[in-house]
């Protein structure tokens, strides 16, 4: 594939799953600026690789997702390291940003899905966030696609367990 049709074929994937994409980041990191920094993080980072971009739709589309992927664990990485005041702002800001008083149940599904192992977490978050098939996430987390129904629905079943404890210590 030579240069400019790979690159053709780059924008053209880009333009079907940037709106997907941009959500992916925008739902798991909820700072606006994180999420927008992550986005072109992403872009830049698929732009240099594109050559190893696979030519069927599908696989191409997953392989975008597990590179968002890569990027998010990065990105997480250098927000670790920020100082501790700057981290204490983070956190004031996404705890105002996702609760609201309309709100509450989305909250606690947000925290019964963060209390989740971190891949069980993510695995949910592809399926049940982003609309992609439990074969696709598996893809994109590199899993076996049984391994991935598994693990999401024992998922299921923690988070099931976590909203009705919640719900009958509220009552």
């Amino acid at each position: 594939m030579g240069g400019d049709e790979s690159a053709a074929l780059f924008e053209a994937l880009i333009r079907r799953n940037g709106e997907d994409l941009s959500r992916y980041f925008q739902r798991r990191l909820l700072n606006a600026s994180d999420a927008a920094e992550a986005y072109g993080e992403l872009l830049l980072t698929a732009w240099k690789i594109r050559r190893k971009m696979p030519a069927d739709e599908l696989d191409a589309r997953m392989w975008l997702f597990a590179t968002a992927r890569n990027v998010l664990l990065n990105s997480r990485r250098s927000l670790a390291r920020r100082s501790a005041a700057v981290q204490r702002f983070i956190n004031d800001a996404r705890s105002m940003h996702s609760v609201s008083d309309s709100d509450v149940l989305s909250v606690e599904v947000r925290e019964a899905i963060e209390s989740l192992s971190a891949d069980d977490a993510e695995l949910v978050r592809l399926v049940y966030w982003d609309g992609l098939r439990s074969h696709e996430a598996a893809a994109v987390l590199r899993i076996n696609p049984s391994t991935a129904r598994s693990r999401l629905s024992s998922a299921k079943r923690q988070i099931r367990a976590r909203l009705e404890a919640t719900s009958k210590a509220s009552t």
